[in-house]
């Protein structure tokens, strides 16, 4: 993979100081040489992708903001449940077990997923 970054470099195409750009028809016939036979799945040295698009790391901000609205009232839900067990002394360890297990499975999930979704690129 490519970068945008490593493209703009003119070193990326090997070419020396003064030399012309590659066109499509230099591309094409160095691409015919490599003895793939122009396949679509060419795995050759010609084949350069760029990937980079940040349509992908919005549309990852956007998931992780739907996610934590949808958090929080899963997590007003569980609090009025554990108040709601919290009013009978017989049920009261039940709702301190609910409110344990959400902080741990839950808020952990949530903390991992903000922070892998801050090192999308």
């Amino acid at each position: 993979m490519i970068k945008l970054r490593e493209l703009i470099k003119e070193s990326a195409w090997d070419r020396k100081f003064g030399e012309p750009l590659p066109t499509l028809e230099d591309v094409m016939k160095k691409h015919g040489e490599c003895g793939c036979g122009s396949k679509h799945e060419c795995t050759c040295e010609t084949k350069e992708q760029v990937t980079e698009d940040t349509k992908h790391v919005i549309r990852g901000k956007k998931l992780s903001q739907l996610l934590q609205k949808d958090e929080s009232r899963l997590r007003l839900h569980m609090w009025e449940l554990v108040e709601q067990m919290s009013k009978d002394e017989s049920n009261k360890k039940l709702g301190n077990k609910l409110k344990d297990s959400y902080k741990k499975n839950v808020t952990k999930f949530m903390i991992d997923m903000l922070s892998l979704v801050k090192k999308m690129k």
